[in-house]
């Protein structure tokens, strides 16, 4: 029997654009803005503090530009090179993420049904592509 897939699951699942960022590309670049951020304060190039946590200067690069995510063995080092804790490190991450207003809405979103939670979806999709039509 095949599963049913709910169109929340088909629309982030097949990686669909929402203003050109993919769901799943968010966190990897704002962790590797963070991370260029910390290694910029502390003078370092990207060859030195790629050689201090043990990988490549390329494969650091992709990770600030948030094509790479970082492995939490990665993260653990950085961290220590850093001289921070994970809290630290992250500190207002989530609070810059959401104005208090998309906060609200994310709260009501998620104490809705499935069923109308995937009404909502559709009707961003809807949206959203009634803008970008509108656009060009």
């Amino acid at each position: 029997m095949r599963s049913r897939r709910t169109l929340a699951d088909r629309f982030w699942g097949h990686k669909a654009t929402l203003k050109g960022l993919t769901r799943s590309s968010l966190p990897a670049a704002t962790v590797g803005q963070r991370i260029r951020q910390h290694r910029q304060e502390r003078t370092l190039t990207q060859t030195e503090l790629a050689r201090q946590i043990g990988i490549q200067q390329s494969d650091l690069s992709r990770i600030e530009q948030g094509e790479y995510r970082v492995s939490l063995d990665v993260l653990f080092r950085l961290l220590q090179v850093f001289e921070m804790s994970l809290g630290e490190f992250f500190g207002d991450l989530a609070a810059q993420s959401l104005t208090s207003r998309e906060a609200g809405l994310l709260e009501s979103f998620r104490t809705l049904p499935h069923e109308d939670q995937d009404e909502v979806v559709e009707f961003v999709v809807f949206k959203c592509g009634r803008q970008k039509e509108h656009d060009q």
